[in-house]
């Protein structure tokens, strides 16, 4: 398996990707792929956390995106982070490690290019093992309870959240945040 990052000539591909991907997922929306679409048309879409698994005949069998997003703070001030959405596996290649590969290689990029905490709506259990905690670990909380289970955080960087504790973090305006420059 290669991991890289996406092309434009991928993205047709990785439509279809998200879009079966997301029809058996536990926590979805329903437009995964085109939320996809605009986070890239963002003046916060970072190409290099955009990322792509290709198996061995050079198919796509993953994707992974990472974009810019901001955080009510306590005191009013935006905190930047990242938020991980969406994370995809082609149906016939889910659980064979490649989306632990993929959120673990994202994971890694973003640290290296000094940012320090992700967030993310999604399973509570299966990003557990890559150190994402609910939001209330981290002393922030949800204007929407509704999403407020699915919400998470996880520091690339000790301590990094400890300032924004008190903070409000909504799945709705992480995702709002990302899209709107």
């Amino acid at each position: 398996m290669t991991i890289r990052p996406e092309t434009p000539k991928d993205f047709s591909t990785i439509h279809a990707l998200i879009k079966d991907a997301f029809q058996t997922a536990k926590v979805k929306d329903g437009d995964e792929q085109d939320f996809a679409r605009a986070l890239r048309r963002s003046a916060n879409y970072i190409p290099a956390l955009a990322l792509v698994a290709e198996d061995d005949d050079g198919r796509i069998v993953g994707h992974i995106m990472l974009t810019r997003t901001r955080v009510e703070q306590f005191s009013g001030l935006p905190y930047a982070g990242l938020l991980l959405e969406p994370l995809s596996v082609d149906k016939r290649h889910q659980g064979r490690g490649i989306g632990r590969a993929l959120v673990n290689h994202a994971l890694l990029l973003a640290g290296q290019m000094g940012y320090a905490a992700v967030f993310l709506c999604g399973d509570v259990d299966y990003y557990a093992r890559f150190g994402f905690k609910p939001l209330s670990y981290y002393g922030l909380g949800s204007h929407d309870i509704r999403h407020l289970p699915h919400a998470l955080a996880c520091e690339l960087t000790p301590g990094a959240l400890s300032e924004v504790a008190g903070g409000t973090v909504d799945c709705w305006e992480l995702e709002k945040a990302a899209v709107c420059a």
